[in-house]
Formats: structure tokens, C-alpha cells, sequence
């Protein structure tokens, strides 16, 4: 899929996951960059280096590892940011799962993909309408967690 629908689906999943509009920033920024860092390995190994459960786990170890080293007094619960980093690098190993070309998920162990053919990473359509349904998720949220207010202060749909 493109960059652009992992992005928006990274933060649709961040939303869900956000417990507390004044904490959503803690689940959803680490959600954006575990949807963004699979595409680190572009021009090395592309769809193996970085897409496989291996590398997700790993990479969010390290992550969880570091939250426990430094005190981040203002969030309540830190298990949100390393757990909102592996939904959004799983939520992309799923698009590109749903692609003809699909992803190694058991690399470097074996290396049979995983394909479900349904999209064509290019494929406009298919990352439009995934686009959409992402942001169709994000507004159902923040909606959510700020009522009605959000609508007709924000969006100026409600009179």
C-alpha cells in the first residue's frame, strides 16, 4: 500500500486505541511511526527486513525498553506507547499482506509469503477507499471522546 494509507491507518488505530482525549498523542504518534518504520527497508530486502513479526517484536522491545529506563510521570499507563508502536506495525504488515506481492511475516526463518491478492499496493481505488475508512475512524473517535461538541465546533454539522 501506499505511505500515505499506512499513515492514516496508523492513526485510525492510535484513535481507537486512545483511552482519554488528553492522552491520545501517546497512542497515536506511536501507532503513526510502528505504521511508518516497516517501509525503513524500501531499497534492502523490501516486504523482508523489516516485514515480519520478528522485526515488529524487536523493534518493540526496544521501545518498551527504553520507556522503562526513562520516568514519563505524565502518562498514567507507559504500556500505551509501546503497545500503540506494535498495533501500528502490525496494522501494516496487515495492508501489505492484502497486496499480490504480500509480506514474509516468518522471515528470516522461512521465506514464504503471506498474500491475500485482494489490492494492488498502487492501486488507487484500493488506498482511496482505505484512506477513507481511516478517517471515517478517526472522526467515529474523536467523536467518542469529545461528544458532540466536536461536530458543530469543529466540522459546524450540528446547528
Amino acid at each position: 500500500m501506499k505511505r500515505v494509507t499506512h499513515l492514516f491507518m496508523g492513526a485510525a488505530i492510535g484513535f481507537l486505541y486512545c483511552q482519554s482525549p488528553a492522552l491520545c498523542v501517546y497512542s497515536v504518534a506511536p501507532s503513526i511511526m510502528g505504521a511508518y518504520i516497516p517501509d525503513f527497508d524500501l531499497h534492502y530486502r523490501h516486504r523482508k527486513l523489516l516485514h515480519n513479526l520478528f522485526s515488529a517484536l524487536l523493534l518493540t522491545l526496544i521501545a518498551w525498553t527504553m520507556l522503562n529506563r526513562i520516568n514519563l510521570w505524565m502518562i498514567p499507563d507507559q504500556s500505551v506507547i509501546w503497545k500503540s508502536f506494535m498495533l501500528g506495525y502490525l496494522s501494516h504488515l496487515f495492508l501489505d499482506a492484502l497486496t499480490p506481492k504480500g509480506v514474509f511475516l516468518l522471515y528470516p526463518v522461512s521465506n514464504k509469503s503471506l498474500s491475500a491478492g485482494i489490492f494492488k499496493s498502487n492501486s488507487f481505488l484500493a488506498n482511496a477507499l482505505l484512506v477513507l475508512a481511516s478517517t471515517v475512524m478517526i472522526l467515529w473517535r474523536v467523536y467518542e471522546l469529545i461528544g458532540e461538541k466536536f461536530l458543530s465546533t469543529v466540522l459546524g454539522l450540528l446547528p
